[in-house]
């Protein structure tokens, strides 16, 4: 059995399996592979988009279909930190997205919730993220 991380109330292995979400998150957002990207998330998977309304189970598809293309998307944790089968994660994102023909920059943060699952594996729950730039 894992110890316990100083701090966290998370297992080593546990971190580590939250952490190694990033990269399969990253590449699904890419390549728009959203089948992939929903099977990371728990079934009653909530985003909260910049500047949007809440987006719920189901919607979460509709939503991503309507996304614009990420052209390039990086991720850091800077923190993470949980309890049994919860655990929150805050960190940096970076992407580069197309819209309308034109590559914009987004240069912002974020915080997840993580689900761990009866299987042991950790799904988003919830998934937040906002821009640094001032409204």
């Amino acid at each position: 059995m894992s110890q316990v991380i100083d701090g966290t109330g998370l297992t080593a292995d546990d971190v580590a399996a939250i952490r190694g979400t990033i990269e399969p998150w990253t590449n699904a957002c890419v390549r728009r592979d959203w089948d992939g990207l929903l099977r990371m998330c728990t079934d009653d998977i909530v985003f909260l988009p910049p500047d949007e309304p809440v987006v719920e189970g189901g919607g979460v598809r509709r939503w991503l279909d309507n996304f614009p293309a990420i052209k390039a998307m990086s991720l850091d944790i800077d923190h993470v930190e949980g309890a049994g089968h919860l655990a929150f994660v805050r960190g940096r994102v970076r992407m580069t997205l197309e819209v309308s023909g034109q590559q914009l920059a987004f240069d912002g943060k974020y915080t997840d919730l993580f689900r761990k699952q009866p299987n042991g594996t950790w799904r988003f729950a919830q998934v937040m993220w906002n821009s640094n730039k001032a409204a």
